[in-house]
């Protein structure tokens, strides 16, 4: 983690687009490393064993939230469905959490993940979700990416 730390730390002005109102503003690229090779690898594994070996990483990116910073509402979805993921590389108490907001059967439905150091979270690329304010006084780190199907 200390490494994917300072690795997104590094690349944290490469952003994903240069627009400021779109939500991929809010993510920056991250390099190629061993430490970045490694948690994918160990992602791949859990996604490919629990919902489907068809299903292929298309994208990753570091998302780094400053003190007093929160991110926009949004979802991952475009053209296809599939399995979206946060992984916490670092997560001060108070720095913001992941929070699910969507409708089901006609009633709104939200749920609040804290995040913690090495949590690592899989929700459906449709699912709409934000991240609340960061309210401590350091910055929290995590990556994120999408896997869709190959088929």
């Amino acid at each position: 983690n200390d490494a994917l730390v300072t690795e997104a730390l590094d690349f944290e002005d490469n952003k994903l687009d240069s627009n400021p109102l779109e939500s991929r503003y809010e993510d920056s690229e991250l390099p190629d490393s061993e430490s970045l090779d490694h948690l994918i690898y160990k992602i791949d594994c859990i996604v490919k064993v629990n919902f489907s070996p068809f299903l292929k990483l298309d994208g990753h990116w570091a998302h780094i939230l400053h003190p007093q910073q929160s991110t926009m509402y949004h979802s991952h979805t475009g053209e296809r469905e599939g399995i979206s993921f946060v992984y916490y590389v670092k997560a001060p108490e108070d720095s913001g959490n992941l929070v699910f907001n969507f409708d089901v059967a006609n009633k709104n439905l939200c749920a609040s993940i804290e995040p913690e150091v090495g949590k690592l979270v899989l929700f459906p690329t449709w699912i709409p979700h934000y991240t609340s304010r960061n309210v401590s006084e350091d910055t929290r780190i995590s990556i994120s990416g999408n896997y869709y199907s190959i088929q």
